[in-house]
């Protein structure tokens, strides 16, 4: 039978990324029936180990940029939301050539999903990413300045921002967000380096454990009941594995 989880490899994740992808996890579990899945014991070890991680870091959260990264998280939620604002309005422009622009930057925009300030940060992050590079490419820069050179109005003394400028903010709040989260993650990764080795290196045993465990009952039971699981555990270590590859 092929592995139903594909990896279980961390070592290289940053501290807080890694943080992220266990409460993920955890939350995974908490929708399942671990009793069905006999996967109550080791579900529970997992849940206090991460318990155990968490307290090891409160400490670390204090660095001062954390604050900073959330106003910066905030921003660029704001500008999305303004971005996407703009683009709904503009769509319904009384001239084809503009609604019709309007509407196509929408559909790259709705590719990446309804909500993506919603998201984990991180995610966010890579999503924002690859939006504003599509954005950029020559299938929709005509588009953009197209949307971007109209305004509602057309008195000479009203100036309004146009598309253009909106996606640049988003890009300049996204790569901020990013320089930070960075910069969060190195600062505490050196303040915590001994206080969470021991931690990090029992969650990453506990995960694991409980990923040969799922590994092992779907052996025995058959893994139809086991996979749904697996595979959100799949995608989760893909993001990470993903931005590993990206810093390198």
């Amino acid at each position: 039978m092929e592995k139903l989880i594909q990896s279980t490899n961390l070592q290289r994740a940053h501290l807080m990324d890694f943080f992220e992808v266990m409460n993920i996890v955890a939350s995974f579990l908490q929708k399942e029936d671990l009793e069905a899945l006999k996967l109550t014991q080791v579900a529970g070890e997992f849940t206090q180990t991460l318990a155990v991680l968490e307290d090891a870091l409160t400490q670390a959260r204090k660095t001062g940029i954390t604050e900073s990264l959330l106003e910066t998280d905030r921003l660029r939620d704001t500008i999305f939301i303004g971005l996407k604002t703009v683009l709904k309005g503009m769509s319904y422009f009384p001239e084809n050539t503009i609604s019709n622009a309007a509407n196509n930057i929408q559909l790259v925009v709705e590719k990446y999903g309804k909500k993506i300030q919603e998201l984990p940060q991180r995610e966010e992050t890579a999503v924002l990413i690859n939006l504003t590079e599509d954005l950029k490419t020559n299938d929709y820069q005509q588009d953009v300045q197209t949307v971007g050179l109209t305004a509602w109005v057309y008195q000479q003394d009203v100036q309004v921002a146009g598309l253009t400028a909106w996606v640049e903010k988003l890009e300049q709040a996204n790569t901020q967000f990013e320089e930070l989260y960075t910069q969060r993650t190195e600062k505490e990764a050196q303040f915590v380096v001994g206080l969470t080795k021991t931690e990090r290196e029992n969650m990453q045993e506990i995960f694991v454990k409980l990923c040969r465990t799922i590994e092992a009952y779907a052996l025995i039971e058959g893994e139809e009941a086991y996979k749904p699981l697996a595979d959100k555990i799949n995608n989760e270590i893909s993001k990470v594995q993903q931005a590993i590859k990206r810093r390198m």
